[in-house]
């Protein structure tokens, strides 16, 4: 294939043309302060295996680890414990997870999303600007296949909390986890997860960041803590306030073949009902050394307001709001009633409002013709059926963690999440034109995970082992509403017990080798809308089956130092398989309400690389590369699809670049400039399921291209950047039918004081 010959030569090319330089300089943390090496992207398998567990690794292209200092608090996002933290230190070093170092990208523009698609093995898809829906795609699996966890707990319990509504400024680590998911999340989830660690704020500090960018995009966010102390004796109190807002109009031009022009060619048009606007206030308090090492309290407030934006036809008076509060509480203790048994337990409470307002008598039978109804009203149903649709979500959890070493380089761990969802969802104007509920199911769901973990280290630490075990409960329960506002609900109940385990296997052959090998037998319960529907276009499903995986995975890391040619050369490869049982699945139509149903088998399996070059104290160079194969393994008589058919909608392979220029000092002390490229290469895949090459749903691949610059002065205080992304303009796709934004500008200035 062209592109990977390009990849062989692009690296050989820069080998050639570098010196060798005695010291390493990749971030701007290099100039601030001494640092412990890290490993290389793939975890820590490459780091001193002796390395005290409180020690944080920084260095600019590799990933890092942070200690359990550096991943505490963001208000009601805080839920990450101390003992958490300090299990997650250790334990990322047997893991099959890659690490992204946030703090190399807080004076950018970026967002979660686009950073962690960056990473091999993983795929970001959106369907449109800030606010759209993104799917995550590791290793083929993706959307509620994937859990995304902020600081160990599931965003799902956290309102209405976006990953790209997370400044990054305000975020220290985002851990992507590989067809695994620790036994020490005590969640379920059958294709990975992605853990965004944000940061503690340093005592008595403000941070404070604005960007602009293309389509009047606007992002604000501040930060400010304050200690004082010996409140009451040894105590301290640490205050401190937090919050972000998000704007855009999301106006930009893309093309549909939904929309034909007179020649029968697709036509681009301005997606002009896509405005979205978020904000998100929070404070916390903690009480640090008391009897409790650490007492946590926090409270948010966020909402948000989203147009609803057409596709195959215009929608233009539709939209979407809401808005949520929560409250928490944690506690942390080390030692607690034990020698080396560390403690740490969380409680949050959180509310949501969301509604749907969809009352408009417009109707448009494509992009150009729309005329006003007389009698239906409702854009987003062909049958003009009205909404007015107001759901209340409640949630409450509790995490409890727990972490003991009974003898030296021995641990064992056990978290404990449990759950309580209920959502009650009403629509007054539809419900009376109806003459029945049309809202969808009122429903509330209890649930327990609970992980065991046992971690062994042998041979001064060259050999480690992770094994883990978790036991999942979902107690759902369904009001389902007949067809009558006379008759009262009946309520329909499902149990779900199951179990998942997995064996992780790190062996560091000598200092620059290490090889890992890892099996897990994963679960994942239905999610509230899986089982409720969504009053829309999703149906209830209250008898699916939990999906399984099992899934295998084998990696080699390499990390050369010194070497003839350059300063350091870092691979991270894998190979992994995977089986899948019960996969929920959703079949869309435009004229019915339908409902998620369990498909028949499917495997993956595939590959995956990453390298990364250090040239010399200034330059650093590399490129990952995935490939990914899955195959539906019996025939499907419900859809018609044939045996060993590829899984439609899925990128099978993919390609990241990088080059990047770095220099400290350069102008003034403590001075830093960074200049990048980056590139992302997505071969063509199938948008329905392969059934002959003669297919036209296609979605094309794509090429695209990002450059950017960074400087800071006053270490690190005052930070400015401006970036280009998808600089030659080129035509790309996420999603068949709905091409991406074409080029963008983006600037941000921050500030920190402190």
């Amino acid at each position: 294939m062209n592109i990977r010959k390009f990849a062989i030569a692009f690296a050989a090319c820069a080998a050639i043309s570098a010196y060798a330089q005695d010291d390493e300089v990749t971030s701007f943390e290099d100039f601030d302060e001494p640092v412990v090496e890290s490993s290389a992207t793939n975890g820590d398998a490459n780091g001193n295996a002796s390395d005290a567990r409180d020690n944080a690794a920084v260095s600019g292209a590799a990933s890092t680890s942070a200690s359990s200092e550096d991943v505490t608090k963001l208000d009601l996002l805080s839920v990450e414990t101390e003992s958490e933290a300090e299990q997650a230190t250790i334990a990322k070093k047997v893991e099959t997870v890659s690490t992204i170092d946030a703090a190399e990208l807080q004076n950018t523009s970026k967002s979660v999303s686009k950073a962690i698609n960056s990473a091999s093995g993983v795929k970001v898809r959106k369907s449109g600007g800030m606010g759209s829906e993104g799917k995550i795609n590791i290793r083929g699996m993706e959307g509620k296949n994937i859990k995304v966890l902020v600081n160990g707990v599931p965003v799902e319990t956290q309102g209405n909390l976006g990953i790209d509504d997370i400044p990054i400024d305000q975020i220290a680590d985002i851990e992507v986890y590989k067809g695994y998911i620790p036994a020490r999340f005590a969640t379920d989830g059958a294709g990975g997860a992605i853990n965004i660690v944000t940061k503690k704020r340093p005592a008595n500090s403000i941070d404070a960041s604005y960007s602009f960018s293309s389509f009047n995009t606007h992002k604000a966010s501040v930060s400010a803590s304050h200690l004082i102390d010996s409140v009451a004796g040894a105590a301290n109190l640490e205050i401190g306030v937090s919050g972000y807002f998000n704007h855009s109009d999301n106006d930009y031009e893309f093309t549909s073949p939904y929309m034909k022009s007179s020649t029968g060619k697709d036509t681009s048009v301005v997606r002009d009902h896509d405005h979205y606007t978020s904000y998100n206030v929070q404070a916390f308090a903690n009480l640090t050394n008391a009897w409790f090492d650490k007492i946590s309290l926090g409270a948010s407030f966020g909402a948000f307001d989203k147009e609803i934006q057409g596709i195959e036809y215009r929608i233009k008076e539709t939209t979407s709001e809401g808005y949520n509060f929560g409250a928490s509480l944690g506690f942390d203790k080390k030692n607690f009633f034990a020698k080396n048994l560390n403690f740490g337990d969380y409680f949050s409470f959180g509310f949501a409002k969301n509604k749907i307002i969809d009352t408009s008598r417009v109707h448009c039978r494509n992009w150009f013709s729309c005329d006003v109804a007389k009698k239906n009203v409702g854009e987003l149903t062909s049958m003009g059926l009205p909404k007015l649709r107001t759901v209340e979500i409640y949630d409450f959890n509790n995490l409890l963690n727990l972490d003991y070493q009974y003898v030296k380089d021995q641990f064992v761990y056990l978290n404990t999440l449990l759950r309580y969802h209920k959502e009650n969802p009403e629509d007054d104007l539809g419900s009376e034109k109806m003459g029945f509920n049309t809202a969808g199911l009122p429903g509330e769901m209890f649930s327990v995970t609970t992980g065991i973990s046992l971690e062994n280290r042998f041979w001064n630490s060259r050999i480690q082992n992770l094994a883990g075990f978790k036991f999942h409960y979902l107690n759902a329960k369904i009001s389902n509403m007949p067809t009558s506002l006379l008759i009262e609900p009946a309520v329909e109940s499902n149990d779900y017990t199951d179990f998942s385990y997995d064996e992780n296997l790190m062996f560091k052959i000598a200092k620059p080798l290490s090889v890992k090998a890892s099996y897990q037998h994963a679960v994942r319960l239905p999610s509230p809308e899986e089982l409720f529907g969504d009053g829309l276009r999703v149906s209830a499903a209250i008898n699916l089956k939990p999906e399984e995986a099992d899934n295998f995975n084998f990696g080699i890391s390499v990390d050369l130092q010194e070497l003839p040619l350059v300063t350091r050369l870092r691979f991270d490869g894998d190979v992994f398989y995977s089986y899948y049982k019960n996969r929920i699945h959703y079949m869309s139509s435009s004229q019915m309400s339908i409902p998620y149903f369990n498909m028949n088998p499917i495997r993956s399996w595939g590959y995956e690389g990453d390298v990364k070059l250090d040239v010399n104290e200034w330059i650093l160079l590399g490129t990952n590369w995935t490939f990914q194969d899955l195959r539906n393994i019996k025939y499907n008589a419900r859809q018609g699809i044939p045996k060993d058919a590829i899984v439609p909608n899925i990128p099978r392979f993919f390609m990241n670049y990088l080059a990047e220029f770095h220099i400290g000092d350069l102008f003034s002390k403590e001075d830093f400039l960074k200049v990048w490229w980056s590139a992302n290469y997505t071969d063509e895949y199938f948008y329905g399921w392969k059934i002959s090459s003669r297919q036209s749903r296609k979605i094309e691949s794509s090429f695209t291209q990002d450059i950017g610059v960074e400087y800071s002065i006053w270490d690190n205080k005052l930070g400015w950047s401006f970036e280009v992304d998808n600089l030659a303009d080129s035509e790309s796709f996420d999603k068949f039918g709905e091409s991406k934004p074409g080029r963008s500008f983006a600037t941000k200035i921050r500030y920190s004081f402190r």
